[in-house]
């Protein structure tokens, strides 16, 4: 018995009934572990001017009410948190009416790089057409236990009035919990529609120099804008809770500082983040570092290289793939300068459509995935440039060839992609209203997915994303989201 197959279908019923039908474009399952340990934290973004989060949990024979023989539903599902800029905050909570613009991209990354493949803070980066950018923090779980609480938080419920944690204007039965940024920035030259967070966890790889968590934003002359958020990386040596003075860039508090109860209070932010006091650091958030591959072809997607440290690749409305980095060989990383300067290494030509999907194969990057608005899906070997052996040697310049490429993948535009955690299978999701699951050794070759789920969504199919395992949930389970404002959960399980 195939273990593909539909589980829940998330409504505005699910705790939330302040979205309406409003089109979600982007769904993330968080990387982080989620308290209880049992359930998986997924986070929707889209038309709407808020970021949800939910909490999933298989269900259980005791959680089925035996009086309600139509209740077949397989998951647990509620709308626990709202995460919103400060604008948004302001204005819900004076009735006003303004224009939403919505988030148009998300990404999520965990704040570690230590050998526990579940610890570290969640970093959830949203942004809105015309690059205004907003950057919430959430504590992982552990810490909290061990009595940890963070400055900002404390600083922002000073600030705040007494309705902060209530419902922000909603009307649900649920109050939920709205979570302001703990940084806020606008490139102006980006569209706001490609947003892509540097992965912490290669923290052991990067310069010292390299101190905050950096996003990479797509503009429309082609160029990509690397740029500070604000938030402090993890880096060796950290356990969490303890930084030292010297690593901070600015003027955020030193991590550690103990409060007169003993609680360990942690700052994360490399910047003040309260009203301008006049001792604002040199390197706020938002501050660009760099800025690459201008003068080509409006930027499409976006997506970091999993293991090589600052690498990552570029779709563009031509069809040409491009891939930068700052290091072509292992000899540049270890004995070269510290300065992120960045130049392109590969550029791949196969297609003619714009390439709105990207993504390296997990863990290790092996295979390159895109998909373009002909509905064709293109894999490429990119394990030339890997670490081999014991040496952990790479070059970056090594050919990337074209592996197979599934012409018909969908009837449409190909909206998004998301490879497998165990990296034998890739998702796409299309504007054909289907998701579909392939195989990365032969399913793209012979053109036939190992399943499709058809009418996934009533409408375009914009976002798909995959759980890992490890965190929350011992089974595969992937997510899509559409027009419609709702999201699918399928099980993933063979």
């Amino acid at each position: 018995m195939s273990g593909f197959r539909t589980l829940h279908r998330i409504t505005t019923d699910d705790g939330d009934s302040s979205s309406g039908d409003s089109p979600i474009w982007r769904v993330k399952f968080s990387p982080c572990r989620s308290s209880p340990s049992s359930s998986l934290r997924l986070l929707a973004a889209g038309a709407s001017n808020t970021v949800k989060c939910y909490s999933l949990t298989d269900r259980t024979d005791k959680d089925v009410n035996s009086n309600d023989v139509l209740d077949a539903s397989a998951m647990n599902v509620a709308c626990t948190e709202s995460l919103i800029s400060r604008d948004d905050h302001q204005t819900n909570s004076a009735g006003n009416n303004t224009a939403v613009l919505g988030y148009a991209a998300l990404d999520i990354v965990r704040n570690y790089c230590g050998a526990d493949v579940t610890a570290g803070n969640e970093v959830v980066m949203a942004s809105k057409l015309g690059g205004y950018v907003c950057v919430w923090v959430r504590l992982d779980p552990v810490l909290k236990e061990k009595g940890v609480v963070v400055a900002e938080d404390i600083d922002n419920d000073d600030d705040d009035d007494d309705d902060e944690n209530k419902s922000c204007g909603e009307t649900s039965s649920i109050i939920q919990q709205c979570r302001k940024p703990y940084a806020e920035f606008k490139v102006p030259t980006a569209t706001g529609t490609t947003l892509a967070i540097r992965p912490p966890t290669l923290g052991n790889y990067y310069s010292r120099k390299e101190t905050e968590i950096l996003v990479a934003m797509g503009c429309a002359n082609g160029a990509v804008v690397i740029c500070k958020s604000g938030i402090l990386a993890s880096r060796p040596g950290d356990n969490g809770i303890t930084r030292s003075a010297s690593s901070s860039s600015g003027g955020g508090a030193i991590v550690g500082d103990t409060g007169g109860d003993d609680t360990v209070v942690m700052n994360f932010t490399s910047f003040n983040n309260k009203e301008d006091d006049g001792n604002n650091n040199s390197y706020p958030p938002g501050d660009i570092i760099a800025t690459v591959g201008g003068g080509h072809a409006c930027v499409m997607s976006l997506a970091w290289h999993p293991t090589i440290p600052n690498t990552f690749v570029v779709g563009r409305k031509d069809g040409i793939v491009d891939i930068y980095s700052a290091h072509t060989t292992s000899d540049d990383y270890y004995y070269g300068n510290e300065g992120l300067n960045f130049r392109r290494v590969h550029r791949l030509v196969h297609s003619s459509f714009p390439i709105r999907a990207l993504s390296y194969s997990m863990p290790d990057g092996e295979l390159l995935f895109a998909g373009d608005d002909d509905g064709k899906l293109y894999s490429y070997d990119a394990s030339m440039a890997l670490p081999s052996g014991t040496s952990e040697s790479f070059n970056v310049a090594s050919p990337v060839k074209l592996v197979a490429c599934a012409l018909a993948a969908h009837k449409g535009w190909i909206m998004n992609l998301c490879a497998f955690p165990d990296g034998n299978k890739v998702a796409t999701c299309g504007s054909d209203k289907s998701v579909r699951v392939w195989d990365c050794s032969m399913g793209l070759a012979s053109g036939t997915p190992v399943h499709s789920f058809d009418g996934a969504n009533e409408g375009w199919v914009w976002g798909v994303d995959c759980s890992s395992g490890a965190v929350g949930s011992t089974r595969l389970k992937l997510v899509s989201c559409g027009n419609d404002g709702s999201m699918q959960v399928f099980s993933c399980s063979e």
